[in-house]
């Protein structure tokens, strides 16, 4: 037997009686299909947290001016639901890239069902009715229509990477 060759055992022990490890291979890894549709829900996920954060800053500060204080101190009471808004984009970004077959075709119809959503939030916005003039008074309906529209093409393209096949096909 040549010098440094470690001969196997029909066991699949080595010499040194310790059990062959199987290097991780790119099958086990979620396809970069599965990964992209991934990053954008999680991206978005990430803008919330990072709106969340803002309407906490914005609105604790003590030195506004007293026009905008009262509007700044209402953004207060949306922190915990964009964090939890947050939250479950990790968690739907999470079951995109590594969930198995069910729990990845829910996530992709969450991604697809959010994406009609926002599609038809611009388009009620574009039609001159605000679908979120509930939240905030005195903001014009044209605002926020290329947001939406951007979101939507996100949230389809999210969608449509990630496909509804079995991960076994990936």
């Amino acid at each position: 037997m040549p010098l440094g060759v470690i001969e196997r055992h029909r066991g699949g022990m080595t010499a040194f009686a310790a059990p062959i490890q199987n290097a991780p291979s790119l099958i086990d890894w979620p396809s970069l299909r599965r990964l992209v549709g991934a990053s954008i829900v999680g991206a978005l996920g990430t803008i919330a947290f990072s709106v969340a954060v803002g309407n906490q800053v914005v609105g604790s500060m003590r030195t506004l001016p007293a026009a905008t204080a009262a509007e700044a101190h209402a953004l207060l009471g949306a922190v915990p639901w964009i964090a939890a808004i947050g939250v479950v984009h990790v968690a739907v970004a999470i079951a995109l890239a590594r969930g198995g077959d069910v729990v990845r075709l829910v996530a992709v119809a969450i991604t697809g069902l959010t994406a009609v959503v926002a599609g038809a939030a611009a388009g009620l916005t574009a039609a001159g009715v605000d679908p979120f003039g509930w939240t905030a008074t005195g903001h014009p309906a044209a605002s926020g229509i290329g947001i939406l529209a951007i979101a939507a093409a996100l949230y389809a393209t999210a969608g449509a990477a990630v496909g509804i096949g079995s991960a076994e096909a990936d």
